[in-house]
């Protein structure tokens, strides 16, 4: 039987272990995500927090992909299904479904839909792909781990200033 621990407990882990990789020298941490069933890293600098998707707001007239707004620490944050804006299909619904927030040094309180959070993952370790030539400019790298899953990084400001991203009205 699986235990379970408390959102509180997850979160203070987390924290103390993403303390821990950031102070390594040499080693840029990255968080591995799921969306699609797809496998995706993200440097740990370029994200601010992970969090329970809250109550969103729709917004009308806006993309397929724009899930609306949610307040999250006393700021509005436009928030993004990752896997729609992709033009990917949709993943499982399930209770691990998490809202990954983009680090606000990139000037957007920006959240994306993820299917699951991953954890800290070392590409040091992984096998280096090339990128597709059809790749979106804000997947930077591909690496394949040692179970054969393959991983797309992405970097989020490129992202946040790509004007397919930034043009949310329909």
């Amino acid at each position: 039987m699986e235990e379970r621990v408390s959102l509180r407990e997850f979160q203070a882990k987390l924290a103390e272990r993403l303390k821990a990789v950031a102070e390594q020298p040499g080693e840029a941490a990255k968080l591995g995500f799921m969306a699609a069933g797809q496998h995706w890293l993200v440097d740990l600098d370029q994200v601010s927090e992970v969090v329970t998707v809250p109550r969103l707001t729709p917004a009308p007239w806006t993309q397929p992909w724009f899930l609306g707004v949610a307040g999250i620490h006393g700021t509005i944050y436009a928030c993004t299904d990752w896997a729609a804006f992709m033009a990917l299909p949709a993943g499982v619904p399930g209770n691990e479904i998490r809202l990954l927030l983009a680090n606000p040094r990139f000037g957007a309180y920006a959240g994306f839909r993820i299917d699951r959070a991953l954890g800290l993952r070392n590409a040091a370790g992984m096998r280096r792909l090339p990128v597709a030539e059809t790749a979106a400019p804000w997947e930077i790298a591909r690496f394949e781990d040692g179970e054969g899953l393959i991983w797309r990084e992405v970097n989020f400001g490129r992202l946040l200033a790509e004007p397919r991203f930034l043009q949310v009205a329909a």
